[in-house]
């Protein structure tokens, strides 16, 4: 009895004496003006809600966005890294790793970048207790402010691509100083494990909008595309890059034998012209449809409109693939069944019979096949969907993304 007292006794001066966690996030990416769509908002949203103090240093869009502003209780603090700032090419409108493989004025502008995020944390980080950073190159400023101050590092890693030595060792070098890393799924994780000697990670992944996404009645936007109650609706998202794999969602439609199947496909980007030519070429034409770039508050309608959410992915000719899939978390919270590619981390989200289908990538027979199947059993697929929201529920909520978070700001603190 007296141990347990002596027990309970520790535990309670541990909680009074632990500081509150005052976090400087370092991110590339996040609301650009109110309205603006992040999921790095909803996490940190609730992070304030549960206390903790949150300052986000990023860089400014080219366009709308203030020098600072406070958002939620979420203060913001921008950047700018190049003059006049609508020549800015690094962040955003298609992101920063994007952007820099396809611009030489984004490759030109990289050091004013890093020298101007440098910059803007030191004038910041006083009154912080935490450095949050996510991605390598914030999280390289992090780690060298953590060697100057002694303030604890915890880094949030979404991809893991090193194309040279010198990235590699980078790499290496900010996993190695990390007091904490956080990956957002096995694929990360496995990735970071090979080029380094982490002190201490676990996988905690993002989720989505919950009020936004989930299970509804068909809200009837099937009428926009003249289409009839009968047919049933493949719906896939995402910008026309290369990763997508949305050329062999196309093909595989030639190859669907059941009928009155329609995909109908939401996104913009730079292969968008050879895509739409694509469908032309096949004969596609009323089999595949386009719905061009729509808002993320209707990404959502149409996953309940649609009766199967295909996610075609591929590992892309440099290396780039899709280290999570929100699109696919996007849809099993829907309660719809998935089908994709059995790449990266989206063999976390869909688990095969289950909740979905994996397929091989870059293999339109396949698809076409998995298509067919799912169609077959309109029981079976069913009940798929409804695996779909209860594996999305037990492993992709945003509280849980949440109290993992604290435990691991808890964690940082008291040097353990």
């Amino acid at each position: 009895m007296q141990m347990k007292c002596l027990k309970r006794s520790a535990i309670w001066n541990t909680l009074i004496d632990m500081p509150k966690a005052r976090v400087l996030q370092l991110v590339t990416s996040f609301l650009r003006f109110k309205g603006d769509d992040s999921f790095n908002h909803l996490f940190m949203k609730r992070l304030v809600d549960r206390g903790v103090e949150i300052d986000v240093i990023v860089p400014h869009d080219r366009e709308n966005s203030l020098g600072f502003e406070v958002i939620d209780g979420i203060r913001i603090h921008r950047f700018q890294y190049f003059f006049p700032k609508r020549f800015q090419r690094i962040a955003y409108h298609g992101g920063v790793a994007f952007n820099l493989a396809n611009s030489w004025i984004a490759k030109a502008q990289f050091p004013f970048f890093m020298l101007s995020f440098f910059l803007k944390t030191a004038k910041h980080l006083r009154n912080h207790n935490i450095i949050h950073a996510q991605w390598v190159p914030s999280g390289l400023i992090a780690v060298f402010f953590k060697l100057l101050t002694g303030k604890p590092v915890v880094l949030w890693i979404h991809r893991m691509v090193y194309r040279n030595p010198i990235t590699k060792a980078l790499t290496s070098f900010v996993l190695n100083n990390a007091d904490y890393v956080m990956f957002n799924a096995s694929y990360t994780t496995k990735k970071a494990q090979a080029i380094s000697n982490m002190r201490d990670f676990g996988i905690v992944s993002p989720s989505v909008d919950e009020t936004l996404f989930r299970p509804m009645p068909k809200p009837g936007l099937r009428k926009k595309l003249g289409l009839s109650p009968s047919q049933k609706i493949i719906f896939s998202a995402g910008r026309f890059v290369e990763k997508k794999g949305f050329p062999y969602l196309v093909e595989a439609m030639k190859h669907v034998k059941a009928k009155d199947i329609v995909c109908v496909i939401a996104g913009y980007g730079p292969k968008e012209r050879e895509l739409k030519q694509l469908v032309k070429e096949r004969g596609l034409e009323k089999k595949v449809l386009f719905v061009g770039r729509i808002p993320n508050a209707e990404i959502p309608l149409w996953m309940n409109e649609a009766d199967l959410i295909v996610v075609p992915s591929i590992i892309d000719s440099t290396g780039e693939t899709e280290t999570l899939g929100i699109v696919a978390i996007e849809a099993i919270a829907c309660a719809k069944p998935v089908i994709v590619s059995k790449v990266g981390g989206l063999v976390d989200v869909v688990k095969d019979g289950y909740n979905g289908f994996l397929v091989r990538q870059k293999q339109p027979l396949e698809l076409a096949e998995k298509i067919d199947q799912a169609f077959k059993n309109p029981a079976k697929l069913k009940q798929l969907g409804k695996n779909a929201r209860a594996h999305c529920e037990q492993n992709f909520s945003w509280d849980s993304a949440v109290e993992k978070t604290i435990k691991i700001y808890e964690k940082a603190l008291r040097g353990i």
